[in-house]
């Protein structure tokens, strides 16, 4: 006989519906973290390659400025190679921009732009991926206006280099053409920052975005599965209410049909049964007229042991302890069954017995069991409390999250895992939640058995009875310290130099603007040190770039132990670095200061058996009378920086 199909929505669907939806959150999870790695992997190229173009673009002005000066044809040339990274992250942005996408191309041109060969997938995927969003919309449209000016540099280029080639060269041109150059450098300047803040903002936007829908998605999925939990328990409730209210009586004994009873004989003759036990077994009346229902023909050969034991009772004391088994229904399939039974006074052939059919209970325990498992299995912390908050149950998630063994949990408040960085006002308002919408979510900081802190994310609901009465919290609890760690990071590069571990420009302009409006406000000074490192290129050109980065590194190490721990060391790029110093009174206390933050940067380096030695050149301004914002300041320290440079180079 073929079995029935279950139905579509029968309760084990629904459960391997819910286990379902359980592997589909982790993997959802799981993805979406992937998804984030890569996005900030994407960012941090992008901050990376910023530098690098940034320094391409002022070699190519310095070296221009240079060879406007001493018509040498090595600046020009330093000038044209200068020009080859910034075209090749335009070629490869172009290449990136057709329909289809060049991938080849675009690979070629972020090489040339010296982007490390790592870090072009990630760039590549980064700007496809969000290239039609507003922010990178707006970075693109940067960039490529950028280009433009780069395009006028180039020209600049052409019409100086005539000049300086023509017979009758005019030296007023030249000046204004030099003029011109420093407009250009002021605006790729200007351009550089407004492209890495519209990628700061951006990043920040699509971490928003990717954690709301995280967010919408589990709380979809836990909705759904939640939904379906409650029809399970609907389903098997009202499977219970019609056995309970079953009016059909055994006839001979006048009781409530609410349990199957049997007239039996040894030789498995049934005589009499109450209409429970033929809807139990499928028989109909007219089966046992005829004789068709004997119980030792509807036993499965795997229980006749257990009934033969059973009959030895019965014979020896008169009757036998309820136990378990299974009959064969009309239809072929099992029906479990918990049945006891008595001989009838003064018989050893005849008795009678009653017969619970155990189906919905084998599906309650089963579904208990499933639950259990969950409960014991799931990698969130599961705490359960009574109505006054005392602990009755904790999950080994949550006793391998917080250091404690289940036993030293039960009975106490939850507020032993509090750490005290949490208010009292944030659980007030917790309570407030709970008394008023039954439920409760949000971030808190506690502390593990040893000490250690751990954030995380609670979810809380209050469980009610059927008499609508509170009777247990239920708190799910999530270690959150990796997407703690993660925004930390993300904050970290956006702010900060990659390579150095310096504020990088976006935080140093952050500090500039602070710095004035303390300044202003309090009618102090402060002074702006743009430092260039000379003889720079050559340990590039003869140790290779890894020299040169770590030698960008202990410069950033240098200058850091050189200045007070409330002034401010940035590197723009390259190997340009600016010093923010606060509360200076004079500009004698700035020479005195810039004194020694000199010596330390050019005293020589050892790094990997080399001996190196470098210059710096540095330029001044104070606020506020070299200027009162952020850009004149700059502007006047940088050119400053650049005339200290030309002396030098005038000299040599």
């Amino acid at each position: 006989m073929v079995p029935k199909k279950l139905p579509l929505f029968s309760t084990g669907g629904k459960v391997v519906f819910i286990i379902s939806l359980f592997v589909l959150i982790l993997v959802l999870l799981g993805g979406m973290f992937f998804w984030y790695g890569n996005i900030f992997d994407g960012v941090r190229a992008y901050v990376r390659g910023e530098g690098l173009w940034a320094k391409a673009q002022k070699d190519a002005v310095s070296y221009l400025g240079s060879y406007s000066y001493n018509h040498s044809e090595s600046d020009y040339l330093a000038y044209q190679q200068a020009l080859q990274v910034i075209s090749g992250d335009k070629n490869a942005r172009l290449a990136l921009l057709e329909s289809p996408p060049n991938y080849e191309e675009a690979r070629r041109g972020f090489l040339q732009g010296q982007n490390h060969p790592d870090d072009i997938e990630s760039m590549i995927e980064f700007f496809l991926t969000f290239q039609r969003i507003s922010y990178l919309r707006d970075a693109i449209s940067t960039w490529q206006y950028a280009d433009q000016i780069i395009d006028e540099l180039k020209q600049l280029s052409e019409q100086i280099r005539i000049e300086l080639n023509a017979s009758n060269s005019n030296a007023e041109k030249i000046t204004a053409l030099r003029e011109r150059l420093q407009q250009l450098n002021d605006k790729l300047h200007e351009l550089e920052n407004r492209f890495s803040l519209i990628l700061s903002a951006g990043a920040r936007w699509v971490k928003e975005m990717a954690w709301r829908v995280t967010m919408l998605a589990l709380i979809t999925f836990i909705g759904i599965a939640l939904f379906v939990s409650r029809q399970i328990v609907k389903s098997i409730t009202k499977a219970e209410q019609q056995l309970i209210i079953s009016k059909s009586r055994f006839r001979s004994l006048k009781e409530s049909n609410t349990i199957g009873i049997i007239s039996w004989r040894m030789d498995g003759v049934i005589e009499e049964a109450n209409d429970l036990f033929l809807t139990m077994t499928g028989y109909d009346r007219s089966d046992f007229l005829t004789g068709a229902v004997n119980w030792r023909d509807i036993t499965p050969v795997e229980f006749q042991r257990r009934d033969q034991q059973a009959i030895d009772e019965l014979l020896t004391q008169g009757r036998c302890e309820p136990f378990e088994k299974v009959l064969i229904h009309k239809q072929g399939h099992g029906v479990p069954i918990l049945i006891g039974a008595a001989m009838l006074a003064g018989s050893r052939e005849q008795g009678i017995a009653y017969v619970i059919d155990l189906s919905e209970r084998k599906k309650a325990e089963q579904q208990l069991k499933l639950s259990a498992t969950v409960f014991a299995s799931t990698s969130d912390g599961i705490l359960i409390t009574d109505s006054s908050a005392r602990i009755v149950s904790v999950n080994h998630a949550l006793c391998a999250m917080t250091g404690y063994d289940e036993s030293e949990l039960l009975g106490q408040r939850p507020s032993i895992l509090q750490s005290g960085y949490t208010t009292s006002e944030e659980y007030t308002q917790m309570w407030e939640s709970l008394n008023k919408n039954g439920q409760w979510q949000g971030d808190v900081i506690d502390r593990k058995k040893d000490g250690a802190l751990i954030p995380m994310r609670v979810s809380i609901n209050q469980v009610k009875n059927g008499d609508n009465q509170l009777s247990h919290y239920v708190a799910i609890m999530s270690d959150i310290s990796e997407r703690k760690a993660a925004e930390e990071q993300l904050r970290h590069i956006a702010l900060h130099d990659p390579l150095t571990g310096l504020a990088n420009r976006v935080l140093f302009n952050d500090r500039l603007k602070q710095a004035i409006k303390v300044a202003a406000r309090n009618n102090t000074q402060f002074a702006v040190l743009f430092m260039d490192l000379d003889k720079f290129k050559p340990v590039n050109d003869h140790f290779g770039h890894k020299i040169g980065d770590k030698l960008l590194q202990n410069v950033a190490d240098r200058l850091t132990r050189s200045v007070r721990e409330s002034d401010t060391v940035t590197r723009l790029g390259g190997d340009e670095f600016v010093v923010l110093l606060k509360n200076v009174t004079s500009r004698e206390m700035v020479e005195k200061m810039l004194y020694p933050i000199i010596n330390t940067v050019c005293s020589i380096y050892q790094i990997d058996d080399y001996d190196i030695e470098i210059g710096v050149s540095v330029g001044v301004s104070i606020y506020p009378d070299d200027g009162t914002d952020a850009k004149t300041l700059l502007h006047h320290a940088d050119t400053a920086m650049y005339k200290t440079k030309e002396s030098k180079e005038a000299v040599l």
